[in-house]
């Protein structure tokens, strides 16, 4: 209760251009940026960074297949980055937690995450990476992160967020919730813009909210309460929803942006259930036929 209504997010002007390589087409098609200024980081804080990192990875990301996280100190990166390929052998770098320089075959052969991850890349005669304006390598997706550019501490104040991935929605949910967590805790959003070689362009993060209609009727059969609209619409507030309509059967939901795991009325139902409060919900005993008695 102590906050209540759909908190709105706005990315500021473009700070970044990302330039799409068309051979990515049929490896690793899609990535989406944000830069995030005027961030205070802590060792905590970098290590629950890096905990949202590996659980979107494995989980929304489908283990790095579907997509992959990087963040970087934008203060070393030059602008404007380009989204690339490399043969295994061309392209090297020292990656994040090593001192030694490796070549990308090198990198799936010996790092870690390399051999974790390999298998996603190693059937192409390209691998992505991601470059700066004067060729610096800022990561192997979806590998690894470079030591130099792509490791973020504690005296890092604007992050670049990337995200690449073989599909855009995931791709753009995924950078949508990293820099929303970074934005919550005091950081400033601002946009990159994505060149694709199709002549697309798109500007990215999206924050636009969805919205569902809510039966009333239907939040009282699953609940079993008896729960006016206005109720209703109260405690979606509560749970961070707006909502941008209300009549005696049925609530127009604004869904926040960062909510991707709404999917039905029943997700909207369990919020209701969560912000109603699950012990004030009495619980009813079944009068189900039993056989046989209680024994000695």
């Amino acid at each position: 209760g102590l906050g209540s209504g759909l908190r709105r997010y706005v990315a500021g002007k473009p700070v970044c251009v990302v330039q799409v390589d068309s051979r990515l087409k049929n490896i690793r098609p899609y990535i989406a940026c944000s830069v995030v200024k005027d961030v205070k980081l802590t060792d905590p804080i970098i290590r629950g960074l890096m905990q949202l990192q590996d659980k979107l990875d494995h989980t929304y990301g489908r283990n790095r297949r579907r997509t992959s996280i990087g963040l970087y100190d934008f203060d070393q990166v030059v602008a404007p980055l380009s989204y690339s390929v490399a043969k295994p052998d061309e392209t090297s770098f020292v990656p994040l937690g090593f001192s030694e320089r490796m070549s990308l075959r090198e990198i799936l052969r010996k790092h870690p995450k390399g051999l974790e991850y390999g298998e996603i890349v190693r059937g192409h005669p390209v691998y992505p990476v991601l470059l700066d304006a004067e060729g610096k390598v800022l990561s192997f997706p979806p590998i690894i992160n470079s030591n130099d550019l792509g490791r973020v501490t504690e005296a890092t104040r604007n992050v670049l967020v990337e995200v690449t991935g073989t599909v855009d929605e995931t791709v753009l949910n995924t950078l949508t919730i990293v820099t929303l967590s970074l934005v919550d805790r005091g950081g400033k959003a601002c946009s990159a813009v994505v060149h694709y070689p199709d002549g697309r362009s798109v500007v990215t993060p999206i924050f636009d909210s969805g919205s569902m209609d809510l039966s009333v009727d239907y939040v009282n059969e699953v609940l079993g309460l008896k729960l006016s609209a206005q109720q209703v619409n109260m405690l979606l507030s509560k749970a961070g929803y707006g909502v941008e309509k209300v009549d005696r059967s049925t609530v127009r939901v604004r869904i926040p942006c960062y909510r991707i795991d709404i999917m039905h009325q029943v997700d909207l139902v369990e919020d209701v259930a969560i912000a109603y409060g699950y012990n004030n919900i009495k619980p009813l005993w079944r009068k189900l036929p039993t056989v046989g008695g209680v024994r000695p």
